[in-house]
């Protein structure tokens, strides 16, 4: 018999765009905001004796499904998700001659070409377990979030061309030996420098994706999502105001290297550690003014967007792990 705790979420990728493929590893999700997209059509004209819209000029059409997939950070296994988050990969490529292995993964001017199936498994008030398929997901945006008392997050918003049931449920797969990471494994450097005064980070990424490519074809199925808009990568900094100079950035309009660095302390080998770190090359802030009050310290609040120099990603995330392969 199941119950709530035998709820899974689990993920593989795509051959084919809208081809389920079994599963392969199962992840850690925080929430379950999966829905079916459904549109109705109803006919209506003059007839005779009508009460309300006729059962037969009332249509049901299925246009997919949307989901996200939160997970605090771990330091094994977040690959698979990343590799199609961004839109480039490469690795996973050891790390001098050791178990460490770095993969890299960065934006690019196409976004998200391959698409994932995942699975949620939803226990039902009978003690049984169904199974709700989401065939072509598509991530679309991100978000990171690091918080004083809470582990490193990272939510992943997917557009679906279905969802079916009649996939049963896969036997689940979690990476062994994992931790997260925490606010203390965390740091952020401006310009090469570490801050020591922000107390959360967040960043997030609208990649631009046209969602709705449907035709008169004989069916509703739409094609696999494309980039149609140009993507935005926005975040925030807050903290305390220590001094004038991140200000002082945001006034003048002064661009700067802004990196987010969640490091843990025991290493996997020599001087090669657990890491998930971001790397934007060059940012803008977009406020604020320092905010004072009467019993605590004056804090700020510091949103930025990322900008495109032209030469490198606009965002890169680097996942240093053991793990061989995505």
């Amino acid at each position: 018999m199941s119950s709530i705790l035998d709820q899974v979420v689990q993920v593989g990728v795509e051959s084919t765009y809208g081809t389920a493929v079994a599963p392969t590893r199962a992840f850690e999700a925080k929430t379950d905001t999966w829905q079916r997209d459904v549109e109705y059509i109803s006919s209506v004209g003059f007839r005779k004796d009508q009460q309300t819209i006729r059962s037969d000029r009332h249509d049901t059409i299925s246009l997919g499904a949307s989901g996200s997939i939160e997970v605090d950070i771990l330091n094994k296994g977040m690959g698979l998700l990343l590799q199609h988050a961004l839109g480039g990969s490469s690795g996973p490529t050891q790390q001098g001659g050791t178990a460490a292995y770095l993969q890299t993964f960065e934006t690019n001017d196409v976004g998200p070409a391959t698409s994932y199936t995942v699975q949620v498994a939803k226990a039902d008030s009978n003690g049984g377990l169904q199974s709700f398929t989401y065939e072509g997901s598509v991530v679309t945006g991100w978000n990171i979030t690091a918080d004083l008392g809470s582990a490193v997050s990272m939510t992943f918003d997917f557009d679906s061309e279905t969802e079916q049931n009649s996939t049963a449920v896969a036997s689940a797969s979690y990476p062994s030996g994992t931790d997260v990471f925490v606010y203390t494994d965390c740091t952020v450097e401006i310009d090469d420098s570490a801050v020591s005064t922000f107390t959360s980070f967040s960043l997030d990424a609208d990649l631009g994706m046209k969602t709705d490519r449907r035709f008169l074809k004989g069916s509703a199925t739409k094609s696999q999502p494309l980039r149609n808009a140009l993507p935005s990568y926005t975040g925030s900094l807050s903290g305390e105001f220590q001094t004038m100079g991140n200000y002082e950035k945001f006034v003048a309009g002064t661009t700067f290297k802004l990196e987010f660095i969640a490091q843990m302390g025991t290493a996997i080998a020599g001087s090669y550690y657990p890491k998930f770190a971001v790397t934007m090359p060059v940012c803008v802030f977009t406020g604020s003014t320092p905010t004072a009050s009467i019993d605590d310290l004056t804090t700020i609040e510091l949103p930025f967007t990322v900008l495109d120099n032209g030469s490198d990603a606009a965002v890169k995330i680097e996942y240093q792990s053991t793990d061989t392969a995505f």
